[in-house]
């Protein structure tokens, strides 16, 4: 079949014909919070894994603020093994933690984990302890979330606010071992300040997995277009995130969540975006009325996409990217090319 004569659900097939790539997924979390439930990565995400086409994800060990500070490592190493026992019971998954073996999994029609942290609260001030998780498979990590903890401090969901501090010490001996042992660096979080230090710290590519550009949504948890710049001056990639596309719920549209990566690529070209969607709604619609009120609270004008609330509707990203008018080789390149580059040069 020639392209011209495909239809677009034909072409999105083809385009996904790799596999996509979410560099963001907050799925050790949920997994531990049902731990006393069987098979929950089968039947609650392979279906929707499998209607996107998603080929590999990376899935973010996240302390909640009820384990901190004394809970922290205990949960984290739980949620780990949470993971490696849902994988162990279903045969369609497979933590990889090298280039090499998401390459291999990805031959097998597998779906490629990776295991990542967000926020190093587990990790205490000691640094033999990120050894212990780079040996348990864990490839990519960012130092914070939107809370402060020994290595440094994140992002603000406002304009202004976050920190004037950077790295602590602990935060510029972390990056530094980080580099050495071979870890993604994710910069997606972490306060303008911190951002700075951490690229003094490092020479390799840095990643930002699941931030957008405070153009369309002006908050120091988004990036601005200098630290996307520099982002892309060190070979690295942006993930764009879906959940902070814009501060209106009227315009948390797909089409501004294109306005992102169009954004990102008018700086620093098309081998510097990827996706890192930051699906969440799974866990917010389960929440009573003052659970969710409480996470408004702390996160003030975070708004669900409705036609992209999950990995079963990624599909409907790559119809807008070929609406908008992208070329196959640059809509391969954002949902999958750019984030293997990465993987080929760290891992």
């Amino acid at each position: 079949m020639s392209p011209s004569s495909e239809s677009i659900e034909e072409r999105i097939t083809r385009l996904h014909g790799q596999g996509m790539i979410d560099l963001h997924f907050d799925l050790p979390m949920f997994l531990y919070d049902n731990r006393d439930r069987e098979n929950v990565l089968a039947t609650n995400f392979l279906p929707e894994f499998e209607a996107g086409d998603i080929g590999t994800v990376a899935t973010g060990i996240y302390i909640e603020d009820q384990y901190l500070p004394d809970r922290a490592l205990e949960v984290a190493l739980a949620q780990v093994a949470r993971t490696y026992v849902e994988v162990e019971h279903c045969d369609r998954f497979a933590i990889c933690r090298s280039y090499a073996e998401i390459k291999h999994t990805r031959e097998q029609g597998k779906i490629a984990l990776l295991i990542a942290m967000e926020g190093a609260e587990p990790l205490g001030t000691d640094l033999n302890l990120l050894r212990i998780f780079y040996e348990l498979g864990l490839r990519v990590i960012g130092l914070t979330h939107a809370r402060s903890n020994a290595a440094g401090s994140g992002g603000v969901f406002a304009a202004t606010g976050s920190s004037p501090k950077g790295l602590a010490r602990f935060g510029c001996e972390l990056v530094r071992e980080c580099e050495q042992l071979g870890l993604i660096l994710d910069l997606a979080h972490i306060n303008p300040a911190g951002f700075d230090d951490i690229l003094e710290n490092t020479t390799r590519p840095v990643i930002v997995s699941h931030s957008n550009a405070r153009k369309y949504y002006d908050i120091e948890r988004n990036i601005s277009d200098e630290q996307i710049k520099r982002v892309g001056a060190r070979g690295g990639v942006i993930g764009i995130n879906s959940v902070l596309v814009s501060s209106k719920k009227e315009d948390a549209t797909l089409d501004r969540y294109v306005d992102h990566i169009a954004h990102v690529i008018d700086l620093i070209g098309i081998d510097g975006v990827g996706i890192g969607f930051d699906f969440f709604e799974f866990i917010y619609r389960r929440w009573s009325e003052s659970e969710r009120a409480d996470f408004h609270r702390k996160f003030p004008h975070v708004h669900f996409i409705p036609d992209l609330l999950q990995h079963g509707q990624a599909r409907n990203l790559t119809a807008k990217l070929i609406e908008r008018g992208f070329k196959d080789d640059q809509i391969e390149k954002i949902l999958f090319q750019n984030w293997m580059r990465i993987f080929e040069e760290l891992l």
